[in-house]
């Protein structure tokens, strides 16, 4: 299967091969044009050589290359935040309009956006990041936008017929060994859902990203400060914020619910948190 780079721009043109002397000319003469860009972003010019000669094709020069734009996948893939901030900027507009033309909820086109970056900036399985594939024949943010395309029409492949927070909560309707999450899930399961559902929803949809990326998909610190071009102190603050945010909704909706003893409260929460984690778990990596 051809890469994103290779199917959304493709060299049709003609051109014979080129000696190897007119291919140290090009060379020198894209490193002199991009040596303000690879000194703005940190790109070493011996990394750019090595990235602009894969783009040789049978020996045949380059029609067009984006050399500022290569430049930026460069450093966004080297993890420089700066770059990585940059990308999102240059692209939210484009990636939103490819996911409008699927679904224009807000919830789906930050869903979107969220698996553009997983997919650029993210290696897997000891291979590097897809951003890198984008070989600067043809703008940034029109290659962006078919990589958003693919995206959104998988995950409306995906979608499961129920809502996130319904898919959230789901959780609690499966047995569990624990006498006392059973009581959770058996006498206060109702009033738990629903305070689940109300903290849910007055989460930012980054908050429940963020939230879903760690607990459910597993991403470290280190994973989520590279999705986000932030520092991993940054991602850590996003994650116990967020996860803070949620259990303070729910503990506010189940005091006035409930009204316990305080004693009685407290113990009840301790459990609550576990089971947070539990739905965040579950729920989020459907």
């Amino acid at each position: 299967m051809p890469s994103d780079a290779e199917s959304e721009f493709p060299d049709t043109h003609d051109v014979p091969p080129a000696s190897q002397q007119d291919r140290e000319a090009w060379l020198r003469a894209q490193l002199e044009a991009a040596a303000s860009a690879c000194a703005a972003w940190g790109v070493p010019p011996s990394r750019l050589r090595e990235a602009l000669q894969r783009s040789f094709r049978d020996g045949a020069l380059p029609a067009t290359v984006y050399l500022e734009d290569r430049v930026l996948t460069l450093a966004c893939a080297d993890g420089n935040p700066r770059a990585q901030q940059e990308l999102d900027r240059r692209v939210s507009e484009r990636v939103a309009q490819a996911a409008r033309r699927v679904d224009a909820s807000a919830a789906f086109i930050e869903e979107v956006r969220q698996g553009v970056r997983e997919r650029l900036l993210l290696g897997s399985a000891g291979s590097a990041p897809r951003i890198l594939e984008y070989a600067g024949r043809g703008p940034l943010e029109a290659w962006v936008g078919v990589v958003a395309t693919r995206v959104a029409l998988n995950l409306r492949r995906g979608v499961q017929p129920v809502s996130l927070d319904e898919r959230l909560v789901t959780g609690l309707s499966m047995p569990s060994p624990d006498p006392e999450l059973a009581l959770i899930k058996g006498e206060y399961r109702e009033a738990f859902q629903q305070a689940f559902r109300a903290a849910l929803a007055e989460l930012e949809d980054t908050e429940v990203n963020v939230l879903r990326l760690h607990f459910a998909k597993g991403l470290t610190i280190d994973d989520l400060g590279r999705t986000y071009g932030v520092h991993r102190a940054t991602a850590a603050r996003w994650i116990a914020r967020a996860r803070e945010r949620l259990l303070a909704g729910i503990r506010a909706r189940l005091m006035e619910a409930l009204r316990l003893g305080p004693e009685e409260f407290e113990s009840l929460m301790e459990l609550v948190r576990s089971q947070v984690h539990l739905s965040l778990s579950k729920g989020l990596g459907t």
